[in-house]
């Protein structure tokens, strides 16, 4: 053991947090605070949580901007085809709001952002035009009060949402024609290059006109930069708004590449939002690669990620 330099004494003691024998040099923070080695510095953390209720911790680990969430889908999510996993959204929603708060989604499907909503106790209010799968979000809610399903338009939130009550905005958009110009069963004719299983992409979501997913894509922007607006008018002043979003192509067309998060953060921008972040979303584990272009000089790389625009108002 090293000697002790002279004139420096040591004041022995138990820890104080938790009750380990130590001691500490007389006059230093650490016997002042009557803590051993290893709970100095980690007392209870008495500043107030502006945001959220997370512990460093949580924070420091939410904070990765490359983010992977377990993919295990249920039935309704299956039925549904684009619905992100019930992991993605309660981080999300414990990132952005506190206990009893409240979170919308305008294009609520079957239901998983009011999901993580019940589970981490905020309050939700979800929105769709779509019957069958507001029915199946319905099922799962049961009579919960603190989580309200509305059969309307995101168009006309203003209808079912009042102004400047909204803590959090968390939702996918549907994908203009993306759903019915790509090809089906995509892989099935690689078979002989790889032993993956072929997939079929989400069929379109309804024939209904008012269903942003059957718009031409110019509409389908415009469209996207009212929904924009309406969720920025019913948000509180400094609110955060989580979008889900996923590039595509477009070959049919011979668009190699439709960056689509762009465009939708350029919505977002024309209603008022800033754009605050940027989260990739990996998807590579549950995505089987596909032998884009093989053998032409076209070579297309995979898109095995979405992105989470984070939008503040």
């Amino acid at each position: 053991m090293a000697a002790t330099l002279p004139g420096r004494q040591r004041s022995r003691y138990f820890c104080r947090l938790c009750g380990t024998r130590t001691d500490a040099f007389v006059g230093t923070l650490r016997a002042e605070g009557r803590l051993c080695r290893q709970c100095f510095g980690k007392g209870e953390d008495r500043r107030p949580h502006e945001l959220n209720a997370l512990s460093g911790r949580q924070w420091a680990h939410a904070s990765k901007s490359v983010q992977e969430y377990p993919d295990v889908r249920s039935d309704k999510q299956r039925s549904h085809g684009a619905a992100f996993p019930v992991s993605l959204a309660t981080q999300q929603i414990s990132v952005y709001t506190k206990p009893g708060e409240i979170v919308l989604d305008p294009f609520v499907g079957v239901g998983t952002t009011l999901d993580a909503c019940a589970i981490l106790g905020r309050r939700g209010i979800g929105i769709d035009l779509n019957e069958h799968y507001l029915g199946l979000a319905r099922a799962d809610l049961g009579d919960s009060p603190d989580q309200e399903l509305v059969l309307g338009d995101a168009l006309h939130l203003g209808r079912y949402v009042k102004e400047g009550s909204i803590d959090f905005v968390l939702t996918s958009p549907p994908y203009g024609a993306l759903l019915k110009n790509t090809k089906g069963a995509f892989a099935y004719k690689w078979k002989e290059h790889s032993k993956i299983a072929s997939i079929r992409n989400p069929l379109p979501y309804s024939e209904d006109p008012r269903d942003l997913g059957n718009l031409s894509y110019p509409d389908y922007l415009e469209a996207m930069g009212r929904v924009m607006t309406e969720c920025y008018r019913v948000m509180r002043d400094g609110a955060y708004a989580a979008w889900v979003v996923k590039d595509f192509r477009a070959l049919r067309k011979q668009i190699p590449y439709v960056a689509f998060h762009m465009h939708v953060t350029e919505c977002a921008e024309e209603a008022g939002y800033k754009l605050w972040d940027i989260q990739i979303y990996d998807q590579t584990k549950f995505r089987p690669l596909v032998c884009l272009g093989y053998p032409s000089r076209n070579f297309y790389l995979n898109i095995g990620h979405s992105y989470i625009m984070i939008y503040r108002k």
